[in-house]
């Protein structure tokens, strides 16, 4: 019996392409080839017999058809183990360092108790250095990234100086390099701490939602104070060097991300990431949000259409989806959470990933210790009920393990709106991917 890999058809122009879902390679096809591509369960003859007597194909041609179909990688082999990655052991190559879990702000909402994680405090010289230690002794790589988080981090500016000083000293010491990078509200910023960002090459990240209204209406100090202006002012410098992306939240309040781009990418942000606040979405925002989703899908479209480039890779959630369409290959999970990254807290205990930081149950363990504690596991998209036969699987990857967990109570069964929202982004970029790479080149 010959069976055949997953995989799926898109139609563009009046032409076919076939999207292997194990390797997410991509090949133009005829209706005789999509037509033998559903023979699979039958034994090579039979499928030869149905070509040649249903499509009017040569024994030669259909004989040469099975062939290219094998030499494409798409005919399962009996003797493979079709589980072969199903663990992959611990590859350690980065850290989330909670540097400040505080906040000069009161987001409406924030997932993160105001910033505290519910353990308010700032993380001491000792825990980051050893953090950072901890880094170089349980990794093979060497390029390390160490990424700065809070609450807000520029509140514990000083410490953030003497990491990357301390990095400088070990990669002196180690051979091992350190990338940087850091999400902020950007009300802190000066031109003393701009000038470091830059100097360090220290990717930067800017909190904000959109258009005056919009941003304050959810992102504001005590007493509910407005920060768009003062975001704005603090981040005019960085955003005319183009050395600052933005990160936009949608709410009840605005779920148009159309606008919000468009404000954004005028304000000159090089990267403009938009993500709605799942847990403030009732049924009917969650509708709405999804249609402003499909018209953002289209709107991405009209900008490759019109050959707006730049424009059109601003639109991260897009340009980071087309970069796993043509960058194929075989993902196990969506993230680096439980595998290649860690969250440390201030107190040093160690998270999956900034997400669950303060969710006791997924403490993994600590910084001072090698004690590793038994959690639930992230598991191979091969083990998962919902991914494995997804055609999508290698591409979303089964999504962020907190918003599953939060959702379902697992960190491995993912929201049925995420894959409706998947299923439109990717069909969305692949037609993209069709129409530059074969209909239009």
């Amino acid at each position: 019996m010959i069976t055949f890999k997953p995989t799926k058809v898109f139609a563009r122009n009046g032409r076919k392409f076939l999207y292997s879902v194990e390797d997410s390679a991509l090949y133009e096809i005829d209706d005789n080839l999509e037509y033998a591509m559903t023979l699979g369960g039958n034994t090579i003859n039979d499928i030869l017999l149905n070509l040649v007597n249903k499509k009017n194909m040569s024994v030669e041609d259909a004989t040469e058809m099975i062939q290219m179909i094998a030499e494409a990688g798409l005919i399962v082999d009996p003797d493979e183990d079709g589980n072969k990655k199903k663990h992959l052991d611990m590859n350690l190559s980065a850290l989330t360092l909670m540097v400040c879990q505080e906040c000069n702000m009161k987001c409406a909402y924030c997932y993160g108790e105001g910033g505290e994680y519910k353990n308010k405090g700032r993380m001491s010289k000792k825990t980051a250095f050893r953090a950072v230690d901890y880094l170089i002794e349980n990794s093979k790589d060497d390029e390390l990234g160490i990424a700065f988080l809070g609450g807000e981090p520029l509140m514990n500016f000083e410490l953030i100086k003497e990491v990357v000083g301390y990095c400088s000293k070990k990669s002196n010491e180690t051979g091992k390099k350190f990338k940087f990078t850091i999400t902020t509200n950007g009300t802190l910023l000066t031109p003393e701490k701009e000038k470091f960002l830059i100097d360090n090459h220290i990717m930067t990240q800017i909190s904000i939602d959109g258009t005056k209204e919009d941003h304050d209406s959810m992102r504001f100090f005590e007493c509910k104070k407005p920060s768009y202006d003062v975001v704005v002012e603090k981040t005019k410098s960085m955003r005319d060097k183009g050395l600052v992306t933005s990160r936009a939240t949608l709410s009840s309040k605005n779920v148009d991300y159309i606008k919000t781009f468009e404000h954004l990418e005028k304000l000159g942000f090089a990267g403009i990431p938009i993500e709605p606040a799942k847990n403030l979405l009732s049924e009917m925002d969650k509708k709405k949000e999804y249609e402003e989703f499909v018209k953002y899908a289209e709107y991405y479209k009209k900008q490759i259409e019109k050959k707006k480039f730049d424009r059109a890779n601003k639109m991260t959630n897009f340009s980071k989806a087309m970069e796993r369409v043509d960058y194929s290959g075989e993902r196990q999970y969506g993230c680096g959470a439980f595998h290649t990254m860690y969250a440390v807290d201030i107190d040093g205990r160690l998270y999956p990933c900034h997400r669950f930081v303060g969710h006791h149950r997924f403490v993994v363990g600590s910084i001072f210790d090698d004690n590793k504690n038994s959690i639930e596991e992230w598991k191979n998209l091969n083990e998962r009920a919902r991914c494995s036969k997804c055609w999508m699987k290698n591409l979303c990857s089964g999504g962020c393990a907190y918003e599953n967990f939060m959702g379902t109570g697992s960190i491995n069964v993912s929201l049925p709106d995420f894959c409706k929202r998947m299923d439109t982004l990717y069909k969305t970029v692949i037609d993209v991917y069709i129409d530059n790479k074969y209909i239009n080149s």
